[in-house]
């Protein structure tokens, strides 16, 4: 490419030049108008820099007589001034300037000039061309195929469709006036009607319309720019590569959101997994630790009723038990990919009743708006888990506004269509919508992406990480989407989405058995490898009347059995050798009248494939209580 200054400083001639160095740009100085306006006789240039004033002419006279020649009607002329833009640009416009630049910015002009350079470089992609009048279609077909790009060219509108339906595009150049049943803004319309990246292919028109409301009804049709007849082959050329570099850029965007959507679920998913494994092994562990206390601190209260000083320091160890049980279970709570419990609620009144807390909690310096739909539909959670997602977000709402703001709670009922379930990961249909936006500092785009990673925080020290995993792991078990939007000082809006649920599910069924405790005393095997709860469970069965032996693993526990004769059997699932499914399938398989009582460290063991076996007659979940134990006995004994 090669362009023309025209400024009579030395200097300046010498710093732009330097930095052209470094381009491919090739440059020719000149310092009057008269030597310019030869230079554009004798040679040709792809674009014109001038200053405002030289000696001979100011540069709007220059330009004036510049687009008097032929070969520079429409040549790119650019102004170079120290004045202030907007004091010169009216002026320059009208006298034919293509733009104002400062010599301040010479980068800027560099990067100006250097568009211009793609004018005659090849083109790359694939068009659609429909035109009737076959020496246009040729002459335009031609010119695209010079260029190198990929084009089909129809010469009706019923042809081009379906060429459209079945092909790729980058971008659709058609007449306006096309013979046929279908003419150019009908096949405009069609094209638009259709969903997805395809229905946005930019449609650039050719028209002969010379008055400006019938070319901007164009824009209402849906076109995305146009050209008017007869062609400027320069300006038809540069506004298909803008048109087809724009829709590539879009396409690759597409494409990298989408790949980048996909890993960041499997990558996630992965994380939960293996904090699910982390977690699952420590709940085992834990709650056999509770299971303890518990159970002892229940012996310890028939011990002290007498005592009301001892009484009240066992129900503090009781609670402090029963806390550790609840936190043990939200940690495994946003694991597990199905909820532990689940109610047919309306979520406006979860929402109502946590107000006064929510309050409390902003203060009075943060302002709750609270605006919930008048007739919102029904939705099958884990109430607790809202509850705690609720209040996870507000805290972290609370977190970025620091001590002041507003924070506003909406719901809403939306249907989902293909275009925004695809979006959201979601089957289309009825949702419940939460949505929980605040006046907070806001996150960048690369924070956002992080934000429901386990353990990843914003807060330095301050914070676990957990908050919104839980979150996260919440809604994916009820089989619904979390999303957020966020900018750097502008807050921040979580949307959650729930399936609208119309019907009643069941729930498994707990025992809560009132079988009396005074039944005859049985035989009972205990086989659990954690020796203190073997001996509690062992203690509080012989409390009972019942008659109790014990074995610290499954081998221990075959033993016994083949030289006594059982009536119950109570063992743990997760032990070194065989777990507990595989022990109760060898000792049913010994003697089918023994009932077999497994107890579980947490939910997610009796999540494998083994419990399909009829091997058992109850189970129960750790810590266990005595009264719970005693009617499990008396329940698979009646």
């Amino acid at each position: 490419m090669k362009t023309l200054i025209i400024d009579r400083v030395t200097l300046f001639q010498k710093m732009i030049a330097t930095i052209l160095a470094d381009t491919d740009i090739e440059h020719v100085f000149s310092s009057t108008g008269k030597d310019a306006l030869e230079a554009l006789d004798n040679d040709k240039f792809d674009c014109i820099c001038l200053p405002l004033y030289l000696d001979d002419m100011d540069g709007y006279e220059l330009t004036q007589k510049i687009r008097k020649l032929d070969n520079y009607r429409h040549t790119p002329i650019v102004l170079l001034t120290s004045k202030d833009h907007f004091d010169v640009m009216k002026q320059a416009i009208t006298a034919g300037i293509t733009d104002v630049f400062s010599k301040d910015n010479i980068h800027e002009i560099v990067n100006f000039i250097a568009r211009f350079t793609e004018i005659d470089k090849p083109l790359s992609g694939k068009v659609l061309y429909i035109e009737d009048q076959k020496s246009q279609r040729d002459y335009i077909n031609a010119m695209f195929n010079e260029r190198g790009l990929e084009v089909d060219a129809f010469d009706n509108a019923e042809d081009a469709l379906q060429a459209f339906l079945k092909n790729h595009y980058h971008l659709v150049v058609t007449d306006i006036v096309l013979g046929g049943e279908i003419s150019g803004v009908l096949l405009i319309n069609k094209i638009r009607r259709l969903d997805g990246l395809k229905g946005d292919t930019p449609i650039l028109a050719i028209t002969a319309f010379d008055d400006n409301s019938r070319r901007i009804s164009l824009y209402h049709m849906g076109i995305t720019d146009y050209v008017t007849k007869p062609i400027i082959k320069e300006e038809l050329l540069a506004r298909v590569r803008n048109l087809i570099n724009n829709q590539k850029a879009l396409e690759r965007e597409v494409e990298f959101r989408a790949h980048y959507n996909s890993e960041e679920v499997v990558r996630r998913g992965l994380k939960l997994e293996a904090l699910g494994k982390l977690t699952g092994g420590i709940a085992h562990d834990y709650n056999n630790m509770l299971g303890i206390i518990s159970g002892y601190a229940e012996l310890l209260k028939e011990k002290v009723e007498n005592d009301p000083k001892l009484m009240g320091y066992v129900k503090q160890i009781a609670k402090a038990s029963d806390n550790g049980v609840k936190l043990t279970n939200k940690l495994l709570a946003f694991t597990r990919k199905t909820a532990v419990t689940s109610e047919l609620v309306n979520i406006n009144n979860l929402i109502k009743e946590a107000q006064p807390m929510l309050e409390k909690l902003l203060t009075a310096a943060i302002k709750l708006n609270i605006n919930l739909d008048d007739d919102m539909w029904n939705v099958n959670i884990d109430t607790s888990d809202f509850e705690n997602a609720l209040l996870n977000l507000c805290i972290n709402a609370k977190h970025a506004m620091g001590e002041k703001g507003v924070l506003t709670i909406l719901t809403a009922n939306t249907k989902l269509g293909v275009s925004a379930a695809e979006k959201y990961g979601l089957s289309t249909g009825e949702y419940i919508r939460l949505s929980i936006m605040d006046t907070g500092t806001g996150m960048d785009s690369e924070t956002a992406a992080k934000i429901f990673d386990p353990f990843f925080s914003t807060k330095s020290e301050g914070g676990t990480g957990l908050g919104l995993s839980q979150v996260y792991g919440f809604v994916e078990r009820e089989h619904g989407a979390v999303k957020v939007e966020s900018k750097q000082g502008k807050g921040s809006l979580f949307t959650l989405y729930f399936p609208r649920e119309k019907g009643h599910k069941s729930s498994e069924n707990k025992i809560e058995s009132q079988v009396p405790l005074d039944r005859e005393s049985c035989d009972i095997l205990v086989v659990d490898d954690e020796v203190a709860l073997t001996e509690l469970t062992a203690e509080i069965l012989r409390g009972a009347g019942h008659k109790v032996e014990m074995a610290l693993n499954a081998s221990e526990a075959i033993d016994a059995i083949k030289k006594k004769k059982f009536d119950v059997v109570i063992s743990d699932i997760i032990m070194p050798g065989l777990n507990g499914f595989e022990l109760a399938e060898k000792i049913k398989k010994k003697d089918p009248d023994i009932k077999i009582i497994l107890v579980s460290g947490y939910n997610d063991q009796f999540n494998s494939a083994e419990k399909i076996n009829d091997c058992y007659d109850v189970h129960l979940e750790k810590p266990v209580s005595g009264t719970q134990l005693l009617e499990s006995v008396n329940v698979v004994l009646k």
